[in-house]
């Protein structure tokens, strides 16, 4: 993988100049997430290390996925790059292909996708005596949130069914010095694995806080089914994961790690958890949560505790999420050729609205699309899906709001669905997991679909008296 851990990270953001090092004494409450917020809303969106977090030994860590540049170095090339890697993957010999070229292509591809296990641990970790949280900086960034927020974790959890690991970054509640909430929503992997286990007196979870940024990375990634988090890491890297085993749970997890919380959640128990200042903008409510236990810590013995901050727009979860939406367009346009562009919104939290540009070719075209994408992977949280022809550049949000305004009569091109499944940050709909969705065909009609007029030619300057006139210009104002 591009950075082998966390520390070989930080030390090419050093070299960067894209890391600061605070030495001041800075309370996790409330002021380490200020810092990290400024930075991004008025700095240069840089690294931040905060050698003397008040109450703790261990320094923190935030911003470390704040820019383009940053996800590009973690990912070794651009979202873009990375996404015609991945739809190669799936593309099918053709023509002139050899098919033993093909499999040597696959091969090397392929060549890390399979993590190794070994049953040591690394010779530089310590398993602690003693279980307390109160030891790292946990922060709390709003100032109505319940308390402190683990927010950067990556969860490893097992099916018990499968067998399959899912490694997801839920937010976890600190209660006292060995018990957290587990905000894992109803639709994610570590809930369902829960829910498989719910006859069981307790289900085995590791909490890995800290690894290498791109295992972390992976850990928000909306993998399909079949595809575990260190697998896409080594898939992405072309190099193959090493997990250590658990010392006392039935797991495996990032040998590379900075702190790893060993426990388990009991299915049965459940414990009022938040509100938290969520990525929505607002403080997500109160609601029973899982209970994680923890039974043991070990830790990296110069570990560094790392965190991150959401909130209103814009934090680095946004940088993230555009990432995300680059690399997984070219899998979504292997399976829904038509679509030219995917546009998910950061004012609208992403899966509020989505923008799709099309090549129609037939009446309901645009309808075909919508459905297609809500029945697609975490697309089905999409609230609004809005289809625009391809002439227009859906990351312009003047062409957009155009297309929508002059493309649509309201009562034709706009409907609504009832009964269908929400994210759980939707606070409108009255029924948590449970509202509707918004369609808008914003593209040009035709008589099949009730336009019985002439559509009107969109203004445009010939393509030959633009090139002409942009050499003259050039010499008017010379």
């Amino acid at each position: 993988m591009p950075f082998d851990d966390l520390h070989e990270y930080l030390d090419y953001l050093s070299k960067k100049k894209d890391l600061v090092q605070i030495d001041d004494s800075v309370d996790p409450e409330l002021e380490l997430t200020y810092i990290l917020s400024e930075e991004q809303r008025i700095g240069k969106g840089r690294a931040v290390l905060f050698n003397n977090a008040r109450g703790s030994f261990v320094p923190a860590v935030g911003n470390l996925f704040s820019t383009k540049s940053k996800v590009e170095a973690i990912l070794g090339g651009t979202p873009d790059e990375l996404g015609s890697r991945l739809q190669n993957l799936v593309k099918v010999a053709q023509g002139t292909d050899s098919l033993i070229s093909r499999g040597f292509e696959l091969l090397r591809e392929l060549s890390g996708i399979r993590p190794k296990v070994t049953g040591s641990l690394p010779s530089s970790t310590e398993i602690l005596q003693e279980v307390d949280l109160g030891r790292y900086p946990i922060c709390r960034t709003w100032p109505d949130d319940a308390g402190r927020f683990i927010t950067l974790p990556l969860v490893v959890t097992r099916d018990p069914v499968t067998g399959e690991k899912n490694a997801g970054m839920y937010r976890m509640q600190v209660y006292d010095s060995e018990t957290t909430g587990m905000h894992w929503h109803i639709h994610k992997g570590g809930a369902e694995h829960m829910s498989d286990s719910r006859n069981a007196p307790r289900m085995d979870v590791a909490v890995v806080i800290g690894s290498d940024p791109l295992t972390m990375f992976s850990a928000v990634a909306p993998l399909p089914n079949g595809l575990d988090e260190f697998s896409f890491s080594g898939l992405i890297s072309r190099k193959r994961m090493e997990l250590v085993k658990g010392q006392t749970v039935n797991l495996e997890y990032p040998r590379n790690f900075e702190i790893v919380l060993e426990g388990y959640v009991d299915p049965s128990e459940t414990r009022m958890e938040g509100p938290f200042g969520d990525h929505t903008g607002y403080y997500s409510l109160q609601e029973e949560f899982p209970v994680f236990h923890i039974t043991r810590i070990i830790e990296r013995k110069n570990r560094i505790y790392p965190t991150t901050i959401v909130g209103k727009l814009w934090q680095e979860d946004v940088i993230l999420g555009k990432a995300i939406e680059r690399i997984f367009l070219p899998l979504i346009q292997t399976q829904v050729p038509e679509i030219v562009d995917i546009n998910t919104m950061e004012e609208a939290v992403f899966h509020n609205m989505v923008i799709v540009s099309i090549r129609k070719r037939f009446p309901g075209h645009a309808k075909k699309v919508m459905f297609a994408l809500w029945g697609m992977g975490q697309l089905m949280f999409s609230k609004i899906i809005v289809v625009v022809d391809n002439d227009i550049d859906i990351h312009d949000r003047k062409q957009v709001i155009w297309a929508m305004t002059t493309r649509i009569d309201p009562q034709r091109d706009v409907f609504t669905i009832p009964g269908t499944v929400t994210d759980t940050l939707d606070h409108p709909s009255a029924i948590l997991n449970y509202g509707s969705k918004m369609g808008i065909d914003a593209t040009r009609k035709g008589k099949p679909e009730g336009y019985n007029r002439v559509w009107p030619e969109v203004l445009d300057i010939p393509e030959d008296l633009r090139k002409a006139m942009d050499q003259r210009w050039k010499k008017l104002w010379s």
